[in-house]
């Protein structure tokens, strides 16, 4: 069987995913990849995938929410070369964004300037659930949102 993969084809970049627009750079590339049939009893299912999300922002740059996870900062490669440099007040390691029983949660890495979900602050160890729609603020005035992708990787 043959799985669709977007794949990253700058050798220092490790974006694998099952749609375009997930490498910062825009660098991908589709291929075709084989897979063997499981052989024994029953598979287990997959478990339901995360919805389809990104987030937008402000310096112009929409960067995938994968499966496994994001970490949201300076100095977090998925972030390099897209504009967020300029904008000292958030942190080199600022929040991280993860997947819980299907939900997006995000959680403040104890960042300088603070992360807020829709005015409310986010307190670091105590995560809060967002989704697509509604503003995810690095500091006191970097406001990014929580965008639903299409099937082409592009917001909705």
């Amino acid at each position: 069987m043959a799985t669709v993969m977007w794949v990253c084809p700058v050798g220092c970049c490790s974006v694998r995913q099952d749609r375009p627009g997930s490498c910062p750079d825009d660098l991908v590339q589709l291929v075709l990849e084989e897979s063997e049939p499981e052989a024994g009893p029953e598979a287990e299912p997959e478990a339901a995938a995360p919805a389809t999300l990104a987030i937008d922002c402000p310096w112009g740059q929409i960067v995938d929410i994968p499966a496994a996870g994001l970490a949201i900062g300076r100095s977090v490669p998925a972030f390099h070369g897209g504009g967020i440099e300029r904008y000292d007040q958030v942190s080199r390691l600022h929040a991280r964004l993860y997947w819980d029983d299907g939900r997006l949660l995000v959680d403040d890495t104890d960042s300088a300037n603070g992360t807020f979900v829709d005015d409310v602050r986010v307190e670091p160890g105590e995560p809060m659930a967002l989704g697509a729609g509604q503003e995810l603020r690095l500091a006191e005035d970097v406001p990014c949102k929580i965008v639903q992708l299409n099937e082409f990787g592009e917001p909705m």
